[in-house]
């Protein structure tokens, strides 16, 4: 969502109540992944809304490797989807909808590839959009923190009868400003928008396809919104490259 069109709107901040990650950051789960391997076990293809230790295994697996498929619970939801969509388009696959879980993937969960950075010469506390992949990269300290699916700019929309380009900038930016929840602006509303140029922001949405679908800002998962408000305090470089697929 883009929070405005040329001269900023006035907004009005709405309450929401804070949403507490499972996984305070996706590295956090590494130890537990590393001593259950997902090579070790027999693994059948998973399909969205399955439920068991299966779906146990592939959360920790995702947050292991700096994934975030929300609260290990075993089923395979929204935000695991989403996940695994991330996880397959790093891996060079095509994701679908239905985001099945099946031998390949299993066997990339197991010897994964390591994505590398978008950006050389990068600040050591950055986050990297690829716009080509649609998918966001958080780096702190140098070492990469969190891998999320991301839904960018779409190429054109309509406001008030006129059409607008919706593409997401690309360039060298920084966090100048933090919503600490859901804002409402002329476009709609978005949640937790940590903004770096003008009105665009990395913020939480409901809705984040496998297209590029907003007004210019980059939509992440609402769980993983929480995650990202965390990890870019004001002043966090933000590196935007690529072109969004059309």
């Amino acid at each position: 969502m883009r929070k405005s069109l040329g001269k900023a709107a006035a907004i009005g901040t709405l309450s929401a109540m804070a949403l507490v990650p499972a996984v305070a950051t996706p590295a956090t789960a590494y130890a537990v992944a590393a001593t259950s391997p997902v090579s070790a076990q027999a693994n059948p293809t998973l399909h969205f809304g399955d439920k068991g230790p299966a779906v146990t295994r592939l959360q920790q697996r995702l947050a292991a490797l700096h994934y975030d498929p929300g609260t290990v619970d075993g089923q395979y939801g929204s935000q695991t989807r989403f996940a695994v969509w991330a996880f397959q388009k790093v891996q060079g696959m095509h994701p679908t909808q239905a985001a099945p879980v099946g031998t390949k993937t299993w066997a990339a969960l197991a010897k994964p590839r390591t994505p590398k950075s978008i950006v050389k010469g990068g600040a050591s506390n950055r986050a990297e959009v690829d716009l080509t992949h649609q998918l966001l990269f958080i780096y702190k300290g140098g070492r990469l923190t969190l891998i999320s699916h991301i839904s960018s700019g779409r190429a054109y929309y309509y406001y008030k009868g006129q059409k607008v380009n919706g593409r997401t900038p690309t360039g060298n930016y920084s966090v100048y400003r933090k919503a600490k929840g859901w804002e409402t602006g002329p476009l709609g509303k978005l949640y937790k928008g940590n903004y770096f140029h003008g009105g665009y922001a990395i913020h939480g949405e409901p809705d984040v396809p496998l297209y590029p679908a907003s007004h210019g800002c980059v939509r992440t998962p609402m769980h993983t919104a929480d995650i990202v408000a965390n990890l870019l305090p004001i002043g966090t470089r933000v590196y935007l490259r690529g072109h969004a697929p059309s």
